[in-house]
């Protein structure tokens, strides 16, 4: 029944994504059908659904903080762009990291990466490192934030952060 639900899952994303590109053409409808179902099938095959998934509910929960996060970011780098008297002061954070296994630690470097003027730049061991146009910035709390909201979204439990 779990396999059933994930195929059905699955093709409905695929599909609905196909029905939010080609809105303006319902005749490609019957193709992106077939699309879909074949597109579903094969992600089966080549990524199996883990025995524990992604909680959508809590991945949705998710989206509010990060359109915060990427606004003020935003506002933070126009700022930072037109007024010559706020300096560029670009530096490293090391962010020892809570998060265990790859998935999620790609994903908390790919959340940090898409919000403006922060840049995930990969693991040295069990630090991440993280570019920022503001070195000096508090980014460890917004890290760890982040990093709590993506293990929610994965069933991860984390030790609270250090300081």
């Amino acid at each position: 029944m779990n396999a059933i639900l994930n195929f059905l899952q699955r093709f409905a994303l695929l599909f609905t994504v196909w029905l939010i590109l080609t809105a303006n053409a319902p005749s490609a409808w019957g193709v992106g059908l077939l699309v879909a179902i074949g597109a579903a099938l094969l992600s089966r095959r080549l990524l199996p659904p883990a025995r524990d998934g992604v909680r959508a509910l809590a991945l949705l929960a998710l989206l509010p903080g990060f359109l915060w996060g990427s606004f003020r970011g935003g506002v933070d780098v126009a700022r930072r762009a037109f007024n010559p008297r706020l300096p560029l002061q670009p530096g490293w954070i090391r962010y020892p990291l809570r998060l265990q296994g790859s998935t999620a630690r790609v994903s908390l470097g790919n959340m940090l990466s898409l919000m403006p003027g922060t840049l995930g730049a990969g693991c040295a061991g069990d630090v991440l490192l993280v570019h920022c146009l503001d070195g000096d910035l508090a980014g460890s709390s917004t890290i760890a934030l982040e990093e709590d909201r993506i293990a929610r979204s994965l069933g991860i439990l984390l030790e609270p952060a250090n300081g």
